[in-house]
């Protein structure tokens, strides 16, 4: 387990913000599309998650999330897999009535700004978001602030929130985005 510290903003324009990562001098290190399961576990004091994701790089990765009490991000545990389809089955057997379950794909760049990595994506139906992964809060902040965006900005929740509230889900709801 580790902690994932990472913040994101919403409603950004990629090409300003790729602009401004090239003149700080950030890498582009990948490009991929993502396809990936989201469930959301019931009956947790902390909302927790489990996600299966295939990358089109060939990787794919069980992880599963818990939102921290104070600060940015989430405890996190990781591990690769070998079977996409396989690995969802035995999710659905574990977990039948999930709050939710959401299948959808997405796009991703990583950019790296020294050892923090920043990411562009587009969702389906979402305005594209940028993520800031750091190994502190402060490093979040202050990249964040290098690339023009301000503290109030910083939201500290995940993709599937926004995502719920955008379609206006129901807990129980089992949905296919395309």
């Amino acid at each position: 387990m580790h902690r994932e510290i990472e913040a994101k903003i919403l409603n950004v324009n990629p090409e300003e913000v790729q602009k401004k990562l090239r003149g700080l001098g950030a890498i582009l290190k990948q490009e991929l599309d993502l396809e990936q399961i989201v469930w959301w576990i019931p009956n947790t004091e902390k909302r927790s998650s489990v996600r299966i994701r295939k990358a089109s790089d060939g990787s794919m990765r069980l992880t599963m999330k818990q939102k921290v009490t104070e600060g940015l991000g989430y405890n996190e545990w990781e591990l690769d897999v070998s079977n996409y389809e396989y690995t969802a089955a035995i999710i659905d057997v574990l977990l039948p009535n999930p709050e939710l379950r959401l299948e959808y794909s997405h796009h991703r760049q990583d950019w790296y700004l020294g050892d923090t990595l920043i990411n562009i994506d587009w969702f389906p139906k979402l305005a594209p978001l940028v993520e800031i992964e750091a190994k502190s809060e402060e490093k979040v902040r202050e990249v964040a602030q290098r690339l023009g965006f301000t503290p109030s900005q910083l939201l500290n929740k995940g993709v599937i929130s926004l995502l719920f509230e955008e379609f206006g889900l129901k807990i129980g709801d089992k949905v296919k985005l395309s």
